[in-house]
């Protein structure tokens, strides 16, 4: 124990007598090892963690590299260390300060997660209270510690803080993230009862339902979404959709129940079944959904180019009757004993959220029973004796004539289910689901197949889609990408979001509205847009010293700041939701693209061997008459080698008496040989006394050699230290030279970069002059030939015919051309566009807004054609 705490001391003290990481690892490994086989070892245990955190007490935690060290030690250690010791001892001194650290490493961060989880699941006999209560404290933490992003004090003391002081309450929130999911994910009973309990609070239920989002996103909660369907949780998320006021709430809800819906469907559909009149329920609440009035805005109206693009949506608006009048929330009823979420941001920034992806997954699983929902809704929930969650009754809750025009609209932007011929309401929940057999996946992507708009797919056989390659099921959830005009009108620039202009009163600052405006349209339009700013900083020049409150924690209601804030933030809680939601519909496409290209597969595999079969069989009716032809032949040859036989029988009669002869003279040989061996073993008994001699002298020379022993490993020490540092040397002076030749390729690839981009321009500028000389030519042509169909049928003289044919002919032979010069224009203008976009991609790294970096080789060497 000495020896180990010793050099625990030298390493984490980064002393130059320590030893090498892999031999303390391996020294900590052994101890753990001797603990395991002991039968009582808990004061060893005990002694080293005593031990450890006294040097914990002398390191410098400011220092990141022991903070690493000290958290690698306790992760070898973590299987003799009990949950109890992780909670009580290690959390505050080393787990907690390392969660909050920014500048860890990854896997530093990685082994402090991981100890945090092994504290949360590892069962304590002797002290399971404490488990119970850590639990707790983790989700109390996420809910209380780390940042609100739905309370404005919270964004503005974020927003007061100096930048290293937000990166660690980021770190902090993301890492309890991170340990609640994973915790969860292990132990889903257990993590679902901690978050049933913290749900009933609405100063906590926005930022539970987002991670109960995050939750349900993760590709291994399927294994668990039996769980969540039979858990009382289930029931209060349901609730909240159906009586909270909060609109970014019932977003984020609503989303995520979206998501939960084709997953319940294929791990436990009788769950859903039962949740389904609810379901509708919600689907009714949110076809009713009060609107609020719009907010006045001094700004100037927007220019008469976007009023095309808001047209559509102001039509929509007019037909589904939505008023300016904010209308009455309905109170809770009172035997639910449930406190409501209000609005969680500035009225005026709240917006009813779309039923329209939730009214889409309940049309494809059960359109009968939806139907049968939209023709009666209050007799549809009165007959399913849903309880009702309001202290009126269902008909004064729901308005009925605003669900049937809103549900009109929805109807009509999807194709006819073919179960609505095929079913009726009552045989939909008692008979098997068409479902039963299908993946996730499969539903997710068939469901979009029932909108109108993905309706030119070919809906074959019992909704099985057939098709060609992923590249064609790709195009079914992801729009083509759009191009923005680069003008100052319409859109705006697809390649960043216009730079916020200030005036020079700096209390006063101007907002370009248009800017705004096309920064939202191509955000959610799913448009390819470069971020110019991936890492945003809180803008202290917009707001001056004097427009901030001096107490974060109590802002004042009516300030500017306070309503920028709080629209920004739900905008922002809005915009992740989505991307939340989008990710997972990507991921489940993406899943249905390998199902289906996988089918493709072994369709084709299945053909190719029916061919191979078929090929077999006439290689086998070849090989048939071939081998009743040699059977034949065998027939004939059997006879000839009985005769055979009978000689061969003769043969070995033979050589019998021959071996006999020959066994009598081994014998004779085994007797001489045993009298030589009797010799050899004298032999090997003097030998042996030989040998006795040479051991006794070896013993001798291994008592010298170990005397000399610790100077040889001394200088083998110096030796090895000194080849460590040569090869770092030329390691360094590898890299100096390699980043060297690299900058000097950046700086070529960049200048060729430029010049293709001026050529671009000049080539699309001389494209489009000689499109307009084929324009005038064309025209030229037509009314030469307009005039010629217009001469009389007289007989001509000879001089006229001549030049008017000459003159076509010339207008004919320079039209082609004009048009061959403008084919080889256009090729070579898109080879141009095809290089600058490989440049660009090489350049900058990454080709979009959330694709990965791109893989292809730097061309570093290579030849651009010019």
């Amino acid at each position: 124990m000495t020896d180990i705490s010793r050099q625990l001391r030298l390493y984490l003290e980064r002393s130059s007598q320590a030893l090498s990481p892999q031999d303390v690892y391996t020294l900590l490994d052994n101890f753990v090892s001797d603990c395991n086989a002991s039968e009582k070892p808990e004061d060893s245990i005990c002694n080293l963690e005593n031990e450890l955190q006294v040097i914990r007490d002398t390191l410098d935690l400011s220092e990141c590299a022991q903070i690493e060290d000290l958290l690698c030690v306790l992760r070898h250690l973590e299987p003799v260390l009990s949950s109890t010791s992780l909670i009580s001892t290690w959390f505050d001194l080393a787990l907690r300060p390392a969660l909050r650290e920014p500048r860890l490493s990854h896997k530093a961060l990685t082994q402090a997660k991981d100890l945090v989880i092994v504290a949360l699941e590892k069962p304590d006999n002797r002290h399971p209270e404490i488990q119970g209560e850590f639990r707790r404290r983790i989700l109390d933490l996420y809910l209380l510690d780390a940042s609100n992003e739905a309370s404005p004090e919270d964004v503005l003391e974020w927003a007061d803080l100096p930048a290293e002081q937000r990166d660690q309450r980021r770190i902090w929130k993301e890492n309890l993230e991170d340990i609640l999911v994973a915790f969860g994910m292990d132990q889903p009973e257990a993590f679902l009862m901690q978050v049933f309990h913290c749900f009933v609070s609405p100063s906590s239920r926005l930022q539970l339902i987002g991670l109960l989002n995050r939750y349900t996103t993760e590709p291994l909660f399927e294994q668990h979404a039996s769980v969540l369907a039979s858990h009382p949780l289930m029931c209060s998320i349901l609730t909240s959709l159906l009586v909270d006021n909060s609109t970014t709430a019932c977003t984020i809800s609503l989303a995520m129940l979206t998501k939960l819906l084709p997953t319940f469907a294929v791990k436990d559909c009788s769950a859903l079944k039962r949740l389904l009149p609810q379901l509708f329920a919600i689907l009714a609440r949110i076809l009713c959904w009060p609107e609020g009035a719009p907010s006045t805005s001094t700004h100037s109206p927007l220019p008469e180019d976007t009023a095309s693009d808001d047209e559509h949506s102001t039509v929509v608006g007019e037909y589904l009757g939505q008023a300016t009048e904010v209308k009455r929330a309905l109170d809770a009823n009172s035997d639910l004993q449930w406190e409501l979420l209000e609005l969680s941001f500035d009225p005026k920034a709240e917006s009813a959220p779309s039923p329209e992806r939730f009214f889409t997954f309940l049309y494809f699983l059960f359109p009968c029973n939806l139907i049968a929902f939209l023709r009666d809704p209050v007799g549809y929930l009165a007959e399913k004796k849903v309880e009702r969650p309001y202290a009126v009754d269902w008909e004064e809750a729901l308005d009925q004539e605003q669900i049937k025009t809103k549900s009109e609209l929805l109807l009509r932007q999807h194709t006819t289910h073919p179960q609505l011929i095929w079913r009726n309401a009552e045989t939909e929940i008692s008979g098997p689901e068409f479902f039963s057999q299908y993946e996730t996946a499969r539903i997710v992507a068939e469901s979009l197949l029932l909108e109108v708009r993905h309706s030119h797919f070919t809906w074959q056989g019992s909704a099985v889609l057939e098709v060609a390659s992923p590249t064609e099921i790709n195009d079914v959830t992801a729009p083509p990408p759009l191009l923005l005009d680069t003008s100052d009108t319409g859109l705006g620039s697809m390649n960043s979001t216009p730079p916020m202009r200030t005036v020079k009163i700096p209390s006063k600052p101007r907002v370009s509205l248009q800017d705004m405006v096309n920064t939202s349209i191509a955000l959610k339009s799913h448009l390819d847009v470069d971020i110019v700013d991936p890492t945003p900083i809180w803008p202290y020049a917009l707001f001056p010293s004097e427009a901030l409150p001096q107490s974060p924690g109590k802002p004042e209601p009516g300030s500017s700041v306070v309503q920028a804030i709080t629209g920004l933030q739900r905008e922002v809680l809005l915009l992740r939701n989505e991307l939340n939601f989008e990710s997972w519909l990507a991921r489940e496409n993406v899943r249905q693209i390998g199902r289906l290209f996988e089918q493709r597969i072994m369709s084709r595999n299945a053909e190719v061997e029916r061919q191979n079969l078929h090929n077999k069989l006439r290689e086998n009716r070849v090989q048939i008459s071939g081998l009743q032809r040699k059977l034949k032949e065998h027939a004939e040859h059997s006879e000839m080698t009985k005769k055979q036989y009978a000689d061969w029988n003769t043969e070995l009669s033979r050589k019998l008496q021959d071996l006999r002869e020959q066994k009598r003279n081994w014998v004779s040989e085994t007797a001489a040989l045993r009298l030589t061996e009797m010799e050899l073993r004298a032999q090997f008994v003097a030998q042996g006394n030989l040998l006795c001699e040479a051991e006794r002298r070896e013993s001798q020379l291994r008592t010298s050699i170990k005397e000399t022993e610790h100077r040889v490993v001394r200088l083998k020490g110096y030796e090895q230290r000194l080849e460590q540092h040569a090869a770092m040397q030329r390691l360094w002076d590898a890299d100096v030279q390699k980043y060297k030749e690299q900058t000097e390729t950046m700086k070529v690839l960049l200048s060729k970069y430029k010049k293709m981009e001026l050529r671009l321009d000049a080539y699309e500028k001389t494209h489009s002059k000689m499109e307009e000389q084929a324009r005038t030519s064309r025209r030229q042509i037509q009314t030469m030939e307009a005039k010629l169909k217009l001469i009389p049928n007289r007989t001509p003289t000879k001089t006229p015919r001549t030049s008017n044919a000459t003159e076509f002919s010339r207008l004919r032979e320079e039209n082609g051309n004009l048009h061959g010069e403008n084919v080889e224009l256009k090729d070579e203008i898109e080879e141009l566009k095809a290089m600058v976009e490989l440049l660009r991609a090489q350049v900058r790294g990454h080709s979009g807004l959330l694709s990965e970096p791109s893989r292809s080789p730097v061309i570093g060497s290579a030849v651009l054609r010019p």
